[in-house]
């Protein structure tokens, strides 16, 4: 099948409203603090604003293919070559909650050693890429975000098993739409609605579109491992293991080495693949996910205590701790900019213990 060509980086394809933008980051960063002061008030320990609970954390390597197309060879994608990363598996609420829990889940990856112009007080030589189970991101842009982060910190460390119901709730909801021939809505799946997937064999999208270079892309992991794809559709049954998602992750990583291809997605067409509207799945018959690279995590502990204190305790993930040839683009992506340091910050001084980068 034959595709349009990609389109040129241009600071034209984002519409920025500076006034606008400062008032909704001042917001999020409010409604962040609501959580943050809430879960460390609780614990007397500073703790993510999202993506709290991790269920794994692990040492690989992303190498980069080599014979790419000049179009695909942009950015931390221009040479072949391997380079060490860290993985850290998460779901998206800001506190600790049991895993019988339906929450969507996340993927951050943080790739070392990449060289290039950094990004704006991006510290160290790293490229960091966040990705989320869904192609989309739940909301269109960060205004719209800030209205469903304020229902999110009014119930953050609330009664457990009201959340259980609501969740279970949002599912049934999903469920319904999907026998009917609908695909699952966005805003149910972003507050529970979604089943226990396997982790292990889940699709993860940055959502969100960056510069690549001389274009502009998406990001996709998908699993490559053969018993990783053999466990598509599988769920997880967590019972009464406040924990099962970790301990299910650890035994699977315990068995078998991991693999990924790390795929990008090119605009191609600025009005079915929009950079403003997060909320769009870019369409893959415009353009589909491209293979640059491979994901490598051999068989290890995934939850090693010493591995996992310094992952969790002593690094931030950051869209925006990289090089400027993957520049983070549209509204959503220039809100994370100061509501990630800003919580990174707030762990950072109520635990005594600043953030690194990994050399």
């Amino acid at each position: 099948m034959t595709y349009s060509d990609p389109i040129p980086f241009s600071a034209e394809l984002e519409n920025i409203e500076p006034q606008k933008e400062a008032d909704t980051i001042l917001d999020l960063d409010d409604k962040f603090d609501e959580i943050l002061e809430t879960t460390y008030e609780n614990s007397g320990h500073a703790i993510r604003s999202v993506h709290a609970k991790s269920h794994g954390i692990a040492k690989g390597t992303l190498t980069v293919e080599g014979g790419l197309s000049p179009e695909l060879a942009q950015g931390l994608f221009a040479h072949a070559g391997q380079h060490d990363a860290y993985i850290r598996m998460s779901t998206n609420a800001g506190d600790i909650l049991h895993d019988n829990i339906h929450l969507p889940r996340g993927f951050a990856l943080k790739v070392c050693d990449v060289k290039g112009t950094r990004l704006p007080d991006a510290a160290g030589d790293t490229q960091d890429f966040i990705f989320v189970n869904a192609p989309a991101f739940a909301a269109p842009n960060a205004q719209a975000f800030a209205k469903n982060l304020g229902l999110l910190a009014k119930t953050t460390d609330r009664v457990e098993w009201l959340k259980k119901i609501a969740a279970d709730m949002f599912k049934l909801g999903n469920d319904v739409r999907q026998k009917v021939g609908l695909d699952p809505a966005p805003a149910l799946a972003s507050m529970g609605g979604l089943p226990q997937s396997e982790p292990l064999a889940l699709d993860y999208f940055s959502a969100t579109p960056f510069r690549y270079g001389r274009y502009v892309a998406k990001f996709q992991l998908r699993p490559a491992a053969e018993w990783m794809k053999a466990l598509a559709g599988e769920t997880v049954e967590i019972g009464d293991d406040r924990d099962g998602l970790r301990h299910h992750v650890r035994e699977q990583f315990m068995r078998n080495d991991a693999e990924w291809d790390f795929c990008v997605q090119l605009l191609r067409d600025v009005d079915r693949q929009p950079v403003e509207d997060s909320s769009v799945e870019w369409p893959q018959d415009v353009s589909p996910f491209e293979k640059v690279a491979t994901l490598r995590i051999p068989k290890q502990d995934s939850w090693d205590e010493q591995l996992v204190r310094k992952v969790n305790e002593t690094m931030r993930f950051s869209v925006w701790t990289g090089v400027m040839d993957h520049l983070p683009m549209g509204n959503t992506n220039r809100a994370r900019q100061e509501t990630y340091r800003h919580s990174a910050r707030f762990r950072s001084e109520k635990n005594g213990c600043p953030m690194h980068e990994p050399s």
